[in-house]
């Protein structure tokens, strides 16, 4: 239950605690176990959660549960193309995310990893202004403003 827990709660620990339990109870059964029913146990332990743990993998993702905690995109929409030429100071785009105050802006016709100047937010969809260009990155201004 607390690998199983671990997929709801990110952070490893469920998964950690769940892992030493499982091999407790292996270690549990040798020992309790006579002779040959021990090892028994404790290899059904081993076939049967990798066959519990292949039939997750390949069930759950498609089950609802699995759909709405998967992710659906790759992030190829979020990424920005390689670093900017100098000549784009001065040049005007759209922002494509929120700038708060990073972000991703259209500037003639690319994506571009943005940073809003003085650390303002800027609404999706707005347009900005490439004001300079600092250490590879584009700080923008919002284009409507002065």
């Amino acid at each position: 239950m607390l690998i199983i827990a671990e997929v709801f709660i990110p952070g490893g620990i469920a998964g950690v605690f769940g892992a030493v339990a499982l091999l407790a109870a292996m270690g549990l059964g040798l020992a309790i176990f006579p002779p040959p029913w021990g090892l028994f146990s404790a290899v059904a332990m081993v076939v049967f959660g990798g066959i519990f743990i292949l039939l997750w993998v390949q069930v759950f993702p498609r089950t609802r549960a699995g759909r709405r905690i998967a992710l659906r995109l790759d992030g190829a929409d979020y990424k920005s193309s390689a670093p900017p030429p100098p000549e784009l100071r001065g040049a005007t785009g759209e922002a494509v995310t929120a700038l708060r105050p990073a972000g991703i802006a259209l500037i003639q016709g690319k994506r571009y990893d943005v940073l809003a100047e003085g650390g303002e937010w800027i609404a999706a969809g707005a347009a900005v202004r490439v004001s300079e260009i600092r250490n590879g990155h584009l700080i923008v201004s919002d284009a409507g403003s002065p």
